[in-house]
């Protein structure tokens, strides 16, 4: 992971997840990284790691078991997961929800008027 000083840590921790999970290269069901392993590779604090996994449990990317680690989510599809980290990246940009449907309302009639 490359940290540019752009966004915080913890968003590009769970922008380089992101990724992983939608190419394919974590299946469903696969274990992530531990936390601790993460923060010893990227030289970062523990609590980031969290956060940023965190985020990926909000967005139903990933599944947290107690005691056991964090989980890529069975329950999402791979385009539905795409699709939800993509949302997920606007709305922490700053776009409200009422841009991101405005903007897909005015493509959808550029493509079917």
């Amino acid at each position: 992971m490359i940290f540019t000083g752009e966004k915080p840590i913890y968003e590009t921790v769970a922008d380089y997840f992101r990724k992983l999970i939608s190419r394919g290269v974590l299946k469903e069901g696969q274990a992530l990284p531990s936390v601790r392993e993460v923060a010893m590779m990227e030289k970062i604090n523990p609590n980031t790691v969290v956060r940023a996994y965190s985020i990926l449990v909000e967005e139903g990317l990933v599944s947290s078991l107690p005691k056991k680690g964090y989980f890529v989510a069975q329950a999402c599809t791979k385009d539905s997961r795409q699709l939800h980290a993509v949302l997920s990246s606007l709305l922490q940009e700053g776009y409200s929800k009422e841009d991101i449907i405005a903007s897909l309302n005015e493509m959808t009639q550029e493509v079917h008027p």
